[in-house]
């Protein structure tokens, strides 16, 4: 077995979403003052990928592509606008739009990856290898990370250095420990996604992503592809059921509107169902106490809930925040600077990343789980949100990446308790006619505490992980 090896200024590893895009960026937004940067992406498959997942690109993300400079990506291909979210709860819905005319975008994820990679590829001093990188390489003194070990598909042996390793490995990346040390936070797999895709399908508006709110399942999502495809994802609970089909049949398409239920149950017949994990994973600081050398970037260093897409938001703005900072770097030799550019770099990349994270993983614990507090919790979200833009707006911002504000997070959400409760004492029960009465507001009054001790229960830990 013979082996060869190659050297680089940076080394990225992963050319998945967000690989490429750093690549890209950090070969066209180098400072004319600074030599340019030779960079190797390093991918195990060149392959066109086959996912269900990273199909939904939020506003946000779309923005962070436009900072990029890589706008042709979403534009070299079908892709389908999507102008907002139709949310259903029982047999009522709400529309809710984008706000100040932003769009997002659905398309088929082998698709935008290969356009990624094209522009990456095309780039200056960009070299794509597809090699398996089997492990980092330390200088023996000072144990800084100077290259990575890798074999080729034909089994060849090599190794590449480099002056940075960027690891931006996915969701199983085998490299957190080595680079992290002692982790705070290991992925805790939160539950899975089942998806499949459906033909002739018609949305209750059109552009628009639907949201169903189910009982006992879900909640479902439902968007456009291009090619007249329909993307549907199921949530489903762990473990997960031992006759999927069966769940989805019996369980999910009866809840749903019945024109829907022809084309999917066609569907559910003629197409594979996939089914994926997802996980839940708080990024950690990186720079001060974090193996020198190198760094983690995109899933492999911080992962939340699918159901909201707003993992490529997330991973392609740390991309625009980390490619500005470098770029300023004459070069990539002293490890001090670094980890003053990373500790910079967790600084400016929270406000977003922690406003998806915390909205991801407590809204999809909201409307996945059952129980009178979430029952009261989702239908004063639904009557708070439907009372028009001014209530809908905010809270679409912070979904989809175009505010950045934990704090804002923070108060629409205390805003939709503080409606819940008073939608809980001012409107009828179902079944009633008439609002509650006096003498029932000392038993309301504990359903109260209870709406107010679910919403911390659901948004507490998240909250304080991404702290």
């Amino acid at each position: 077995m013979s082996s060869s090896s190659s050297s680089y200024d940076v080394i990225i590893v992963g050319a998945g979403v967000v690989g490429p895009s750093l690549a890209y960026a950090l070969a066209t937004k180098r400072s004319d003052r600074h030599a340019p940067l030779r960079i190797a992406l390093l991918e195990r498959s060149l392959a066109k990928p086959d996912r269900m997942v990273a199909e939904l690109l939020q506003p946000g993300g779309v923005n962070s592509i436009k900072k990029l400079g890589l706008e042709s990506c979403i534009a070299d291909f079908d892709t389908a606008a999507l102008e907002g979210f139709y949310v259903m709860r029982g047999d009522q819905g709400i529309s809710v739009t984008f706000p100040d005319g932003h769009v997002g975008r659905a398309f088929e994820h082998g698709d935008f990856i290969m356009a990624l990679r094209e522009r990456a590829r095309n780039a200056p001093n960009v070299e794509m290898i597809e090699t398996t990188v089997t492990g980092l390489i330390e200088d023996e003194r000072t144990h800084r990370v100077t290259g990575v070990r890798a074999s080729r598909p034909g089994g060849q042996s090599e190794s590449f250095s480099a002056d940075l390793v960027i690891l931006a490995d996915g969701s199983l990346s085998k490299f957190r420990s080595a680079v992290l040390g002692q982790m705070q936070y290991e992925p805790v797999q939160k539950g899975y996604l089942a998806g499949v895709i459906v033909k002739d399908l018609k949305l209750p508006q059109s552009k628009y992503a639907t949201m169903v709110v189910l009982k006992g399942a879900g909640p479902v999502v439902l968007y456009d592809l291009p090619n007249d495809e329909y993307r549907m994802l199921i949530e489903l609970k762990d473990p997960p059921p031992a006759d999927l089909k069966e769940h989805l049949v019996n369980d999910v398409v009866p809840q749903l509107p019945l024109v829907m239920h022809a084309p999917i149950l066609a569907a559910l017949e003629t197409s594979r169902v996939r089914r994926v994990p997802h996980y839940y994973l708080p990024s950690t600081k990186q720079g001060q106490s974090s193996k020198a050398g190198a760094f983690l970037l995109g899933d492999s260093l911080n992962m939340r809930h699918p159901l909201t897409a707003g993992g490529m938001t997330v991973g392609l703005n740390d991309a625009v925040i980390i490619a500005d900072l470098l770029s300023e770097l004459p070069n990539f030799k002293n490890w001090d600077q670094i980890s003053a550019v990373l500790q910079k770099w967790t600084h400016l990349r929270k406000p977003l990343a922690s406003t998806i994270n915390i909205m991801s993983m407590s809204w999809a614990g909201l409307f996945a789980a059952e129980g009178e507090g979430f029952e009261i919790l989702q239908d004063g979200a639904f009557k708070y949100i439907g009372q028009g833009p001014e209530y809908s707006v905010p809270a679409m911002s912070l979904a989809t990446g175009i505010t950045a504000s934990p704090s804002q997070l923070t108060r629409s959400s205390l805003a939709i308790a503080f409606y819940s409760i008073w939608v809980l004492f001012t409107h009828p029960k179902p079944g009633n006619k008439y609002a509650p009465r006096f003498y029932e507001y000392p038993w309301l009054m504990i359903k109260a505490l209870n709406v107010m001790w679910t919403l911390g229960t659901v948004m507490g830990p998240v909250m304080w992980a991404e702290k």
